[in-house]
Parts: C-alpha cells; sequence; structure tokens
C-alpha cells in the first residue's frame, strides 16, 4: 500500500528512523533538502564517537547545498546536547567537525583522504559514496530516499554506527 504512496512512505521513514516531531517532520514532507537534514539529525542519534562532546558538530563544504532546511537544526537537541551548523567549512577547519555534509559539486575524494582516520562521518548524496571511502551516502531509489553506510571506514575512523541504523540501511558496506 505505501508503495502508491512515495510522499508518506517517505515521511514515515523518517519518523520511524528516529521519531522527529514538531516543525522538522512537517517542513520534510514536500521538500527533499528538509528529509535529507532530517536523516542528518537522526544520523547523530545512533553514531557513537570515541570522544564525547558538549555539542554536536555537523557542517557542510558549501554555503546553501541544503538551504534553510539546517536552519531547524540549530534549535534542536540530542541527548540535551545542542547541534552547531557550520556552513563552508574547507580544508583543515573540516578536522574540527563530528559530521560533514559533502555537497555534490565537492571533490569528495580528496575531502575523504583528507579526514581518513579521524573520528568524522562524512555524508553526502553524491553517486557510489560510500564505494570511494565516504561513511554515509544518501540515495534515491524509486522516488524514495534512504541510505548506505561503509562500516569499514566508520570503524577505521573509529566511529561506531548502531545495530537499529544498520538495520535501515539500504546497504552496508563490510568486508572486514
Amino acid at each position: 500500500m505505501l508503495a502508491r504512496f512515495p510522499l508518506l512512505s517517505r515521511c514515515l521513514a523518517a519518523l520511524v528512523l528516529a521519531g522527529v516531531y514538531g516543525p522538522l517532520a512537517c517542513a520534510e514532507t514536500g521538500n527533499e533538502a528538509a528529509l535529507k537534514t532530517a536523516f542528518l539529525f537522526n544520523f547523530f542519534k545512533f553514531i557513537h564517537w570515541p570522544v564525547s562532546t558538549d555539542a554536536f558538530s555537523l557542517c557542510t563544504t558549501d554555503n546553501d547545498g541544503l538551504g534553510d532546511s539546517l536552519d531547524v537544526l540549530e534549535s534542536k537537541t540530542i541527548d540535551d546536547k545542542p547541534i552547531i551548523i557550520q556552513r563552508g567549512v574547507e580544508g583543515k577547519a573540516l578536522k574540527n567537525c563530528q559530521m560533514v555534509y559533502i555537497s555534490h559539486t565537492e571533490n569528495a575524494a580528496k575531502i575523504i583522504r583528507d579526514l581518513k582516520g579521524l573520528a568524522i562521518v562524512t555524508v553526502s548524496d553524491k553517486p557510489n559514496f560510500v564505494d570511494q571511502g565516504g561513511v554515509i551516502g544518501l540515495v534515491q531509489k524509486d522516488n524514495r530516499l534512504g541510505f548506505e553506510v561503509n562500516l569499514d571506514t566508520a570503524n577505521a575512523n573509529g566511529v561506531h554506527v548502531m545495530a537499529q541504523m544498520l538495520k535501515l540501511a539500504k546497504r552496508v558496506v563490510a568486508q572486514k
């Protein structure tokens, strides 16, 4: 039945992923950028970093790749920790981020190389992102947004992706 209602399916998937309520849930219904933002928010809930911090840091490699949808996250908390959004971050400054959203216009291979081995989760909607060494790839199939996880890269970077998230992934890359 949900196959006939792809928008409803996407909303339910986002809600099931981590129980997003209020304005974030409403905003995602008509907007792909808002849905991607909801996924980013929820990823923080299912990933553990080796060092605890007072806030979660989400950086983007461009200034407007996800538009205004990221603004919603600035009022959200996870485990009483705020989410700090930094846009247009590049070069060595990316090493201060916990999660980096790489725009489809950026050189993902170079960024992945520069961040290799650091406790940073790289996310992008670029095709084959996890096959290039990215941690999480946002993928769209049959007009539905999902995600893939490169567990080998996550482990090599020292971050732990919880089993609940891996079960929801469309594909998990794990060779080791």
